[in-house]
């Protein structure tokens, strides 16, 4: 079996920081959003807030990095599984002060990688040299698979009217993302 190159996302995927944004959002703006609100990627929009709030708030969740759940019972298991097709790098697009508390969020939970990939605000991260995507940004996956490259969509809210295709499949968690790979590799093989 050959070795792939991963790109595994961290918000939305690894760690549930969503939750945490909401309350905070909630909170500071007297909000009352619910995780299922929010259904498309650029809601908050449509809420009247702000970009740069937006963010804050993300960078806000990541000071607490120690509350921030994981998105799956037995996270580190599932990455470890991920391993076995080969390099696992997260790829983020998180603002860099806020990395030390993604690198210690992930040794708290035991999620092993081979390195942190910070992408720019404005990038996507169809131009990086990954064989696999796993990430819950409708706007990566579409960029990723209009590249010709391997999307895996992880499934959330806003990302449910994403149509799937034979490069950009949907999937229910980290378990389901090891079977498509599995199966993707399968098929190159015969």
């Amino acid at each position: 079996m050959r070795s792939l190159r991963i790109a595994l996302d961290i918000d939305g995927v690894l760690a549930d920081t969503m939750r945490t944004w909401l309350k905070l959002c909630n909170d500071r703006f007297d909000m009352n959003l619910t995780y299922d609100q929010i259904d498309r990627w650029n809601f908050w929009r449509d809420r009247g807030i702000d970009e740069k709030d937006v963010e804050a708030l993300f960078d806000d969740a990541w000071e607490d990095w120690k509350t921030l759940p994981p998105t799956e019972n037995n996270l580190s298991r599932k990455v470890e599984l991920l391993h076995e097709f080969g390099n696992v790098d997260i790829v983020t697009a998180r603002n860099s002060m806020t990395i030390t508390n993604v690198t210690n969020w992930l040794d708290n939970q035991k999620i092993r990688r081979n390195r942190i990939v910070v992408i720019g605000p404005d990038q996507t991260k169809g131009h990086l040299d990954y064989d696999v995507f796993i990430d819950d940004s409708p706007l990566n996956l579409l960029d990723i698979a209009g590249r010709g490259k391997f999307a895996l969509c992880y499934d959330q809210p806003w990302n449910r009217d994403i149509s799937q295709r034979e490069n950009l499949l949907r999937v229910r968690g980290l378990s389901d993302a090891c079977a498509r790979i599995r199966s993707l590799l399968n098929s190159r093989d015969e």
